[in-house]
């Protein structure tokens, strides 16, 4: 089942990451109507895939534990790379690349 919880999460966080146009996630972490509308379209499109392509039925628990989990991942990227584009480590990246800061 862990296994599982994993692939689903990390199938759903690719599939959030790859909407057009890009999600806001800042919206949709504090809860928002796109939340509840991709919350459907997304488990729906899980569930339809595991089972064509794998042939199982994956559990309304799992599938809701994935797509959480996976709004949680990408939320939490987002913040550090925000971090980090600010930090004094990466000063030296926009030098080289000649970015104004």
């Amino acid at each position: 089942m862990k296994d599982k919880l994993a692939d689903v999460t990390y199938w759903l966080a690719m599939e959030i990451a790859k909407n057009e146009p890009p999600v806001n996630l800042d919206e949709i972490y504090q809860g928002s109507l796109e939340l509840d509308y991709l919350y459907q379209v997304l488990t729906n499109k899980a569930q339809c895939h595991w089972q064509s392509i794998y042939g199982e039925e994956l559990t309304p628990v799992l599938v809701n534990n994935a797509f959480f989990r996976a709004i949680a991942l990408l939320y939490d990227r987002n913040l550090e790379y925000d971090r980090s584009r600010n930090a004094k480590e990466t000063i030296w990246v926009k030098d080289l690349l000649h970015l104004p800061m």
